[in-house]
Formats: structure tokens, C-alpha cells, sequence
């Protein structure tokens, strides 16, 4: 039990100091300090700072996934995840988009790791690209991909799927900006999240009277 609580507790000490320092700002020797124990022992439990660095990133990888799953919110092949947002309402669309808003926002472990990846970003080309894959780049293809087919399938009105995954995410990141750690604030935040989704949709999705 200790091993384990040690090794917990070395990781949330590290993604502390990481948020607020960031990576290259932080030693062994600090973590250890945070964790109240010696260089020595945090050896025993993580081989370097950046094992340690991986398995916060695995951390951040599971809690998304399970977030994405405990909503049901599609995962996997591209026709798939294009059926379930094409043949589903507004209602559910809001929902899907809250849980991942609300995962960035207010999930304390999101929220500090992506704090870390901020302050590292122009210090380290890893963490630039870590960042890019979770925040810009990544989430802009996996958009553009997704209203590129709903598209074709008569989803969404022909327009460039670039174009439209930059209109929709745009807005989407800058509120994640703005009300980061910001709990008091979810209220207002989610009320323009939804209607930036409302103005969005009103532009770009076909009604299933219209669909083909």
C-alpha cells in the first residue's frame, strides 16, 4: 500500500510543480522536497523525472478516454463517429461538447496538465507538439476530418471542412481559455458555449427533413 500511495503521491507533487514551473523549471530534488522524501527514495519508485513525466501523460490519456467513454461519446472509425453526430439532436450535441469542455476546464488533473504544456511549449519541441496534438492540430483534424464526411453524407452544408472545423474550434479553445479553473464561472461559461454551438449549427447542419 505505501509503494502505492508514494508513487501516487510523487505524481500529483510533480504535476503541481510542473503547472506552475514547467518541466525544464523542476528537479528531482523538488518533487522529492513536495513529496517529503529524499532523492534517493523517489529513485525507487520512477527511474528519472521524464518516467515520470510519461506516466502523467498515460494518466491524462485515461481519464480523457474514460470521460469520453462514461458520456458515451463516439470513439473509433470516421463513418461511425459521423452517423452518431449526424442523427443525433442539438441537445445531445451540447451535451457531447460539454463533457469535453468541462474535462479541460475544471478536471483538476486537465486543467494542470494543460498549464504545463502552455508554459513548456516554447522551451521544448516535445511539449509543443504534445500540445499542438491535444489542443490545436490535433483537435482541428479530427474535425476537419468529421465534417469533411458530414459533408458528403449530407450532414452538413458543402462549405470547406477546414474552414468550418477552424469556425467551430476557434471559439470552442478561447472559452476554454477563459474560464480555466474557473468554477464559479461554469454557469456563464456553458451559456456561451451553447450558443456559440446554436450559431454554429444554424450555419452549417442540415435537418433530418432535409437530409438526404
Amino acid at each position: 500500500m505505501e509503494k502505492r500511495d508514494t508513487r501516487q503521491n510523487i505524481l500529483e507533487a510533480a504535476l503541481g510543480l510542473f503547472s506552475v514551473h514547467g518541466y525544464d523549471g523542476v528537479s528531482v530534488r523538488d518533487i522529492a522536497g513536495a513529496v517529503g522524501i529524499k532523492d534517493s527514495s523517489l529513485y525507487k519508485h520512477y527511474k528519472s523525472k521524464q518516467e515520470i513525466f510519461a506516466t502523467l501523460l498515460d494518466e491524462m490519456n485515461r481519464r480523457f478516454e474514460e470521460t469520453a467513454a462514461f458520456y458515451r461519446l463516439p470513439q473509433g472509425e470516421i463513418g461511425h463517429v459521423t452517423k452518431q453526430y449526424g442523427e443525433n439532436d442539438l441537445g445531445w450535441l451540447k451535451k457531447a461538447v460539454d463533457a469535453i469542455f468541462l474535462f479541460f476546464v475544471s478536471d483538476p488533473y486537465a486543467t494542470k496538465f494543460m498549464h504545463l504544456l502552455m508554459i513548456e511549449q516554447f522551451k521544448n519541441n516535445d511539449a509543443a507538439k504534445l500540445f499542438s496534438e491535444w489542443f490545436i492540430e490535433g483537435a482541428l483534424s479530427f474535425q476537419t476530418a468529421l465534417f469533411d464526411e458530414m459533408m458528403k453524407e449530407g450532414y452538413f452544408r458543402g462549405a470547406d471542412p477546414r474552414a468550418a472545423a477552424t469556425q467551430f474550434y476557434g471559439p470552442v479553445l478561447l472559452l476554454v481559455l477563459m474560464y480555466d479553473s474557473k468554477p464559479e464561472k461554469q454557469e456563464e461559461a456553458l451559456r456561451l458555449l451553447h450558443a456559440h454551438i446554436e450559431e454554429f449549427a444554424g450555419n452549417y447542419h442540415i435537418s433530418h427533413g432535409e437530409h438526404k
